[in-house]
């Protein structure tokens, strides 16, 4: 009996981490689409600033999903545009979240670039109307197509996924 005393010992233990690290990764996924949420709601709350640098970091570093960044980024990230980190951090995080929650459609970059710039979008309306001097035209033109239905269109125009 003694000498199978260290086999289960390594079993059970190998069996702890697995089952660690299988919930580790689901706790961060869930984490992730929170942070997502938290911060299209309040991109400039309390906590905001340390959420999404967690989130974006963690977005950027994660293998369980991949985001593409493509020409539909270019807005946020035009150094002009006031909010401009704020605004591709949630783009990012947004598309990362948005595959978290539909594993179905990991390959489905059209929807995923759609949901971060939706969301990207929430956030840079919350913050207009929190700094109206913040306008920005090309991101504005976003909002516009997202009004008039047809940002779906212009998203799958881009054709991110394209190889």
């Amino acid at each position: 009996m003694k000498r199978y005393i260290p086999t289960l010992f390594f079993v059970l233990l190998f069996g702890a981490v697995c089952f660690q690290t299988a919930f580790g990764q689901e706790a961060d996924h869930q984490k992730l689409i929170k942070a997502s949420r938290f911060l299209e709601q309040d991109p400039l709350g309390k906590d905001a600033k340390a959420i999404r640098s967690w989130a974006f970091v963690w977005a950027a570093d994660t293998k369980d999903v991949t985001v593409i960044i493509c020409g539909l980024a270019g807005p946020f990230l035009d150094k002009k545009v006031k909010f401009g980190n704020e605004l591709m951090s949630q783009y990012t995080i947004a598309m990362t979240a948005y595959k978290l929650e539909h594993p179905d459609k990991l390959t489905d970059e059209n929807a995923a670039q759609l949901a971060g710039v939706e969301s990207a979008l929430t956030v840079y309306e919350f913050l207009l109307n929190n700094n109206p001097k913040g306008k920005t035209p090309a991101i504005d033109d976003l909002l516009s197509k997202r009004d008039k239905g047809d940002l779906a269109a212009f998203v799958a125009a881009a054709d991110c996924g394209k190889k």
